[in-house]
């Protein structure tokens, strides 16, 4: 982590877990965690959703054909951890299932930019203060298990797009 306390980072965790939790609150589906397994900032994000009980996916073969599958179940949203090319192509397939995008960051060469929707801004401060742990940090933030606060693999930012779309 950066040079943030703890108990700032819960706090920053706590509310960004709250504005995403009432922006999801009338669906009853849990979120679509998706990931590209050949990048470790994916791998690491899909590892601590599964040590959290989740069943994240990661993307392969015919992109358009695994998220139609997908969404066919309407998750509440969706967060991912995957290159700008499928951060393009997923999201165009779920904005034209009903689903816009709330929150886009950018990690690379140990920076990160976001771009967030009102709502996302939340997402962004979470990833600026979470520093490394980010992809750990974001699975717990899907999950609404923010505060579980679990220590970054890599003192690195790795190269990846996070991003999250909501209905």
């Amino acid at each position: 982590m950066s040079d943030l306390s703890r108990r700032g980072f819960l706090a920053s965790a706590a509310i960004a877990s709250a504005a995403l939790a009432s922006g999801r609150a009338e669906a009853a589906t849990v979120p679509l965690l998706l990931h590209d397994p050949e990048l470790a900032a994916g791998r690491r994000f899909a590892a601590r959703a599964q040590w959290l009980g989740a069943q994240p996916v990661a993307l392969a073969g015919d992109r358009v054909r695994q998220m139609q599958a997908l969404l066919v179940s309407a998750p509440a949203a969706i967060f991912a951890v995957t290159r700008r090319s499928d951060e393009l192509l997923v999201g165009e397939i779920a904005a034209e299932a009903g689903y816009r995008r709330m929150a886009l960051v950018r990690h690379d060469k140990g920076r990160m930019t976001a771009n967030c929707a009102s709502d996302g801004a939340v997402v962004a401060r979470l990833a600026y203060l979470s520093g490394a742990a980010w992809p750990e940090a974001f699975a717990e933030l899907a999950l609404d298990k923010a505060g579980e606060c679990a220590a970054a693999s890599d003192s690195r930012t790795m190269p990846a797009f996070s991003w999250v779309m909501v209905k």
